[in-house]
């Protein structure tokens, strides 16, 4: 499995791409889809401010609130995706859009002591999820928490760019 994974940072954090596209890249591994095995998986990740995730929210799900992720995914659930990777000729397949809010996570992880990396890495892999077809669920829990779980007290230098 190849992996296109293009992350567009829109704050003034200076997050690491390279950490995102670590977790993406082990979600996809630890999900069990044999249909996008021999395929190129490309994905968008935005990181916004408070105020666009907020705008993006209210225009997309009627909810006029700041939250932590949005996905926004190419296929209805996963028998969708298993079926557009059978008819889809090119050997890639573009899956969707997640958009974080670093702020929220960064606010919600030190309000919880919460490990940031962890919470990062845990709605990252949420996002994913959802761009996968996965629904709110055990399965879907049990998945991200083991993604998180690998992030757990992440160096810094893991996360954030030199100043």
């Amino acid at each position: 499995m190849n992996f296109l994974i293009e992350v567009n940072n829109q704050t003034q954090a200076k997050l690491k791409s390279e950490f995102f596209i670590q977790c993406l890249q082990a979600t996809l591994e630890t999900v069990e889809n044999k249909s996008l095995k021999e395929k190129e998986i490309s994905l968008s990740l935005a990181i916004v401010t408070p105020e666009e995730i907020k705008k993006l929210n209210k225009n997309y799900r009627k909810t006029d609130s700041i939250t932590d992720v949005l996905s926004f995914a190419e296929y209805k659930n996963r028998e969708a995706l298993a079926q557009a990777t059978l008819q889809v000729t090119s050997q890639s397949i573009f899956l969707g859009e997640i958009i974080l809010c670093y702020n929220d996570i960064k606010e919600y992880s030190q309000k919880n002591k919460i490990d940031l990396a962890e919470e990062l890495a845990k709605v990252t892999a949420h996002g994913l999820l959802h761009l996968l077809g996965y629904q709110h669920s055990k399965e879907m829990f049990k998945i991200q928490e083991k993604i998180a779980k690998n992030y757990s007290h992440e160096k810094k230098e893991k996360l954030f760019l030199a100043n």
